[in-house]
């Protein structure tokens, strides 16, 4: 079997694509330094700087959700002030004063009224004896009569023969017979009265009339 080199045979067509088919890269030119440390940089500078703009952009966010809220919550909207200006003002209530102790009313002492006596009743049945000093015949009678008009029941009539008194008097026997004395003075207009025990021992009241009657 004889050798042959390939350069003892013409050169054809496959010979020239298979030099063309040799490898480029082993004749490039060597890449620059920067090349090589371009990924180191962008990993150790541009790594915190994003992360540095994310925390930012983050805390941003955070602070102008609760500055948006706060602004609309502390600034009322135009017609909401517009509301509030036009709706009047509701008084308030004012405290009601507690009521004060009423001071307990002093008793002051009171006067017992005076006890008047009480007025002796008009004796209507008193023994009244009409002596008739006058001379006048009958008067001494009708003396009487007048008085039971008036409702006295125990008139009875008589002469007088006695110098004394001088003058028309009517005599009662007590203090109780006062308010009957004056009403029979009333009755036969007799000013003369006189409280006597002895003028009346035989009667309540006695009636000694002179010529001075009318």
């Amino acid at each position: 079997m004889s050798t042959h080199s390939h350069e003892d045979f013409p050169e054809d067509e496959f010979d020239r694509a298979g030099r063309d088919r040799n490898p480029q890269g082993v004749h490039r030119s060597p890449r620059p330094l920067w090349h090589a440390l371009a990924p180191i940089v962008a990993v150790v500078v541009l790594a915190p700087l994003l992360a540095w703009g994310a925390i930012t952009l983050l805390g941003n966010t955070g602070d102008a959700a609760p500055t948006a809220s706060a602004t609309a919550t502390t600034e009322p909207s135009p017609a909401a002030a517009e509301t509030a200006e036009a709706a009047p003002e509701t008084p308030t209530a004012e405290p009601t004063p507690e009521p004060s102790p009423t001071p307990e009313a002093t008793a002051e002492p009171t006067e017992e009224p005076t006890k008047e006596e009480p007025t002796p009743a008009v004796k209507y049945s008193a023994q009244i004896a009409v002596l008739n000093g006058a001379g006048i015949n009958g008067l001494a009678g009708d003396l009487v009569a007048e008085l039971s008009s008036e409702g006295f029941s125990g008139g009875a009539a008589a002469d007088y023969r006695s110098a004394a008194p001088a003058s028309t008097t009517l005599y009662y026997n007590n203090a109780e017979l006062k308010a009957t004395a004056q009403q029979v003075a009333k009755v036969l207009g007799i000013s003369n009265i006189v409280e006597s025990a002895s003028a009346t021992a035989n009667s309540d009241i006695a009636i000694v009339v002179r010529g001075d009657y009318n």
